[in-house]
């Protein structure tokens, strides 16, 4: 049974819009393919390997990788054969403009890396590596739709491998949010799925982010990942997609709904109180506080928070510390101040690469934003949701009554 289901997908291309050019590329490279397909069919993996230059065995290495068994895989990998691989694709003008020719062959250079990772140890060799889940989230980086459509499916595939593979998908778009200016770590998702042309590249990409969040076992994880694509603005994309009739959309879509509904309803909380509701919350906590000596701890973190940019990466580095610092708090049976330190510490860090990502990201002109995408991400972060002080708070519960008089004493004064 296959791991990923590898299909370069060309047929799809051959549609009534096609042009004549197109087509008589695709021909001539699958002649050439066919002539050398018998030439590698007991070749060994250094002899592939160093055929790689030549790019026209593409097709014809991808036939043979389906058929190999597990020890000449093994052997391909060991011996530098995605790096070849992935130094191809590079060579071929990914993060540029490409003609024809190059984007045919960098469908099946892609389809050669998707074989490769249709094995187990590759798969296992790609998570491991987190140079080769750079360089294939990089690979993002190009103007062929159907060659990312290919790798998405490949970050997919890595999400629900394994955990592992998971965080190490995370990171490649961590990765890939530095080096392209972006401010938060989803928003090529967000951008491509605004402009996506055909209800297939966009059932890929929400296919992906059905992944990320199914991936995690963790509730209060997918839902932390979930508000991170809603702050960009995903339920406004997704509602106009909900017009579009397509049977891979709307399974995506639906997906989406019922995972959401299915963590609401496990996050329900005693006394009707909506977590995942910034008011609701807000108000829970004023009332738990209220009239007790943490009060005034409670106004002075909110006058703390108050002052945050929230339009700075320096704000963001500064909320993210806040987070980790109270969870890891309120968590602990027992006062560890070594721990409390190191998560300190970590924060600090986090915070220096937030403002050096600050310097960086003014150096880059545009910060690899599309007007669209630059437009969301400098709207407020809780995109859509009512501010805690949009509406007035209910008066404060009243104190407790005080106890009766003993003894025809008078009772205390209340408590200034």
């Amino acid at each position: 049974c296959s791991i990923i289901s590898v299909s370069p997908k060309l047929s799809a291309i051959e549609d009534d819009e096609m042009s004549q050019t197109w087509r008589t590329l695709v021909h001539k490279q699958q002649s050439q393919q066919s002539l050398q397909k018998h030439n590698l069919e007991c070749a060994s993996p250094d002899l592939c390997i160093s055929l790689l230059s030549h790019k026209l065995i593409f097709g014809s290495l991808c036939h043979k990788l389906h058929t190999v068994d597990e020890e000449w895989m093994d052997q391909f990998v060991t011996q530098g054969g995605l790096t070849a691989l992935f130094d191809a694709l590079e060579a071929m003008g990914v993060g540029g403009v490409i003609g024809f020719q190059e984007a045919l062959m960098q469908l099946e250079c892609v389809a050669c890396i998707k074989a490769v990772m249709n094995s187990e140890y590759g798969l296992l060799f790609v998570i491991k590596s987190k140079d080769f889940m750079h360089r294939l989230a990089e690979a993002l980086n190009t103007n062929n739709r159907l060659m990312k459509t290919q790798i998405f499916q490949l970050l997919s595939a890595l999400c629900l491998f394994s955990d592992e593979g998971n965080e190490a998908v995370l990171e490649a778009l961590q990765d890939y949010k530095k080096k392209r200016g972006f401010r938060y770590r989803f928003s090529l998702l967000l951008q491509e799925l605004r402009s996506a042309e055909t209800a297939e590249y966009s059932a890929c990409i929400i296919a992906l982010i059905n992944c990320l969040l199914k991936a995690s076992e963790d509730l209060k994880i997918r839902c932390r990942l979930r508000n991170e694509f809603n702050a960009l603005g995903l339920q406004d994309v997704l509602a106009s997609e909900r017009f579009i009739a397509d049977e891979a959309l709307s399974t995506q879509l639906n997906i989406f709904e019922e995972s959401f509904t299915e963590d609401n309803h496990l996050m329900e909380m005693p006394g009707a109180v909506d977590i995942n509701s910034h008011e609701d919350m807000f108000r829970a906590v004023f009332e738990k506080v209220y009239n007790t000596s943490n009060a005034e701890t409670f106004l002075n973190i909110l006058q703390n928070l108050l002052i945050i940019d929230r339009d700075s990466t320096k704000g963001e580095a500064i909320w993210k510390m806040f987070e980790q610092f109270v969870e890891n708090a309120v968590r602990m049976d027992t006062i560890d101040e070594d721990k409390m330190n190191k998560v300190m510490m970590k924060g600090y860090e986090h915070l220096r690469t937030a403002l050096n990502h600050e310097e960086n990201r003014k150096r880059i002109p545009g910060a690899g934003l599309t007007p669209m995408v630059a437009a969301s991400e400098n709207s407020p972060l809780i995109s859509g949701v009512t501010s805690p002080f949009s509406h007035p708070l209910p008066p404060p519960p009243p104190p407790p009554p005080p106890p009766p008089a003993l003894g025809g004493m008078p009772p205390p004064p209340p408590p200034p």
